[in-house]
């Protein structure tokens, strides 16, 4: 009896670990999608965006600030006025990174961040900006990956 509640049990595992792969790998196709819509909308190239993935730095042009309000208000958690919803983005970061210590690192980057940056900057662009700016800094300090274009293949 013991094997068979064991065997249910490590099935039960695979099959959660599967749909969190799974649940994992389309939010993350659904970030490409909104992040090349954004590169598109605003005519920026791939190469005016390596820093961001490769060196973790984010230049701080109006095009790279309005991509990032983009990206941020596509993926549902900045609205028009600049207002960003940690909690959304944290939902986010529990779905995207499958790894245990990148996903507590990414939630404490996220509330060290909801805690620096200001709420009321008023558009898109700079609020945009700012998250990310935040965002990125803590990934370089704690240590963990910021997912890039390599991360999204089909």
């Amino acid at each position: 009896m013991k094997y068979l509640i064991l065997s249910v049990v490590i099935c039960y595992a695979f099959a959660a670990s599967i749909d969190e792969r799974n649940e994992s790998k389309k939010l993350l196709q659904l970030e490409h999608k909104v992040f090349v819509k954004c590169m598109t909308d605003g005519n920026i190239t791939e190469s005016a965006v390596e820093d961001i993935f490769k060196k973790l730095e984010i230049p701080e042009t109006r095009s790279i600030k309005c991509l990032m309000g983009c990206y941020m208000k596509g993926m549902g958690f900045l609205a028009d006025d600049g207002i960003l919803d940690w909690k959304k983005l944290d939902g986010i970061n529990k779905v995207e990174y499958l790894d245990p210590a990148q996903k507590k690192k990414a939630l404490e980057a996220s509330e060290t961040c909801s805690k620096s940056v200001p709420q009321n900057l008023g558009n898109i662009c700079d609020a945009g900006y700012a998250a990310a700016k935040c965002f990125v800094g803590e990934a370089k300090k704690l240590g963990f990956v910021i997912f890039g274009p390599e991360n999204f293949k089909e």
